[in-house]
């Protein structure tokens, strides 16, 4: 590590890397400071039962594979990575014992959801086909540019036609919730369900009025979701070595204290050890908006408004995730199959949930601070990647809904609740798949809403997409309008983590859309093509 360097980006998941890898190809001299032992931040796949048993903590669905630009710009799978896509992709299985399955194959997927509903499997079909002629629209307007503020969007969607040729993609959509497009275009109570499940998995909650508008895109992919092979980490380790074989330097275990001032001016970065690092250009945060500007600026580096801004504004997310990690000595076998067959090689399954009113409920509860009754989803990742656990046996996941705060104790409450939570997740993975008896569960570990914040300290309140995703935090006015296109009120310091738009999950879109202004900032040649 030198003492100076043209940007500095404070952070190494996987937007620091991105955008670290972009400007080392342009040319300049870039450093990607990372304060754990690893890059990656939520690409962490690790051991946390049983040796050989890999664990993706976090990030465990990766669904932009091959539509962000950045997996083709810097050619993430020519450096190792390999991805699976399942042929079952998902599926739901309801309490009477019937299932719906998502399958690769569309007409496969219009077969299940017709034994519920004709007429539902057929508008499926529509609703699916037009997201999928817009995605380039849906792409390029909502993802990966700077983004535009709601009005631009409704003149966009009108510049392209939608209105007229739409029978989905309308501008009222950003004033509906996903409950009421799904009661407007479907019939059945189990396919809602499935439907507004698979939004809430992608953070959009169904009864969060205005996240309509982005809808239609998530059902455009809700068959494009892919499995990293040997554990989501090995997209971390490819950008890594994209960064350093173009010339950028990554260094771990190196926690920044300051961001350093001069003039109005970010012009480098003071580490926790006292070492300062200069940046000639640019510093580049891709951290929470709290850690970024009230601990590591000093407070005459932005005016008295705007750090109350921070303090009051930044909005997160009402629930977040609890986690059960398992491994296995054997694959679930589920009752529903003699229903559906295909419900036993389905990557995640949804567990429980047979209305949008069943939805509605548990999200009460959890604004409440309670814990629901556990309906979560389970992923086997074996099904499809026999490397992420020893032979004849596989590594499962769930994942539940949950509040970061509970109403008795606080967030302090997982310390003794998280076990016991853990427990009835898994009992109720049991109801559905009974072969799952504790001679065949050899080792669980939880991770609970706090465990989140503790590991990854830019996730506050366990905050896994780094802000609230609703109409008021989305586009140009996320997370604050004087943030909201990647430059901020310091001259020279840039956002560009999942704070930003388009928000958190692997879609590279914050780094990448950063990359765009701070290049036109810079002075940098695109050496890439702008989607």
């Amino acid at each position: 590590m030198r003492d100076t360097y043209d940007v500095v980006i404070i952070g190494a998941g996987h937007n620091g890397l991105t955008l670290g890898s972009y400007l080392a190809r342009a040319g300049l001299e870039v450093l990607v400071l990372e304060r754990r032992h690893e890059e990656g931040g939520g690409l962490c796949t690790e051991e946390v039962t049983l040796p050989g048993f890999l664990h993706n903590i976090h990030a465990n669905y990766h669904t932009f594979v091959d539509l962000a630009p950045p997996v083709t710009d810097l050619d993430v799978r020519g450096h190792g990575v390999e991805y699976v896509r399942p042929d079952v992709q998902m599926a739901s299985i309801y309490p009477d014992g019937t299932a719906l399955t998502i399958h690769s194959d569309l007409d496969k997927t219009q077969a299940s959801i017709a034994r519920f509903s004709e007429r539902d499997a057929d508008t499926f079909g529509r609703l699916h086909s037009e997201a999928h002629g817009y995605i380039d629209l849906l792409l390029g307007t909502l993802m990966y540019q700077p983004p535009m503020s709601v009005k631009e969007l409704t003149k966009a969607l009108a510049a392209f036609g939608v209105e007229d040729r739409s029978e989905f993609l309308s501008v009222k959509l950003r004033r509906e919730t996903i409950n009421q497009f799904l009661d407007q275009h479907f019939e059945n109570d189990k396919v809602k369900a499935h439907l507004a499940f698979h939004g809430a998995v992608c953070a959009y909650t169904n009864d969060v009025a205005g996240l309509a508008i982005g809808y239609p895109l998530l059902i455009g992919k809700i068959d494009n979701w892919h499995l990293c092979v040997g554990g989501s980490h090995r997209l971390a380790h490819a950008l890594w070595r994209d960064l350093a074989q173009n010339g950028g330097t990554l260094v771990t275990c190196a926690e920044v204290d300051r961001i350093l001032v001069d003039g109005g001016r970010a012009v480098g970065v003071r580490l926790g050890d006292g070492t300062e690092i200069a940046a000639r250009r640019a510093v580049a945060s891709t951290v929470s908006v709290e850690q970024t500007f009230l601990e590591f600026l000093d407070s005459s580096a932005t005016s008295e408004e705007f750090a109350h801004k921070v303090k009051t504004d930044v909005v997160h997310k009402d629930w977040t995730l609890f986690s059960v990690h398992l491994a296995l000595s054997e694959l679930p076998e589920y009752d529903a199959a003699e229903f559906d067959p295909d419900v036993n090689r389905a990557w995640v399954v949804n567990l429980g949930h047979d209305s949008l009113e069943s939805l509605n409920a548990d999200w009460a509860t959890i604004r409440a601070g309670g814990l629901p009754e556990p309906k979560p989803n389970a992923a086997v990742n074996s099904l499809y990647d026999p490397t992420d656990a020893p032979d004849g046996c596989a590594t499962g996941l769930l994942r539940q809904f949950a509040p970061f705060a509970l109403a008795d104790g606080g967030e302090g409450a997982w310390e003794r609740a998280g076990r016991w939570y853990g427990q009835h997740c898994l009992d109720a993975w049991r109801r559905y798949a009974p072969n799952l008896s504790d001679d065949k569960v050899l080792d669980w570990a939880v991770d609970t809403p706090l465990d989140i914040t503790r590991k990854l300290v830019n996730m506050p309140h366990g905050d896994w997409m780094m802000g609230e995703v609703s109409l008021a935090n989305m586009l140009d006015t996320r997370p604050l309008p004087e943030l909201g296109q990647y430059r901020t009120p310091v001259e020279g310091l840039y956002m560009a983590g999942s704070t930003q738009h388009p928000h958190g999950y692997i879609t590279f879109g914050p780094a990448y859309n950063a990359l765009q202004v701070m290049a036109d900032d810079l002075g940098v040649e695109k050496w890439w093509r702008e989607i």
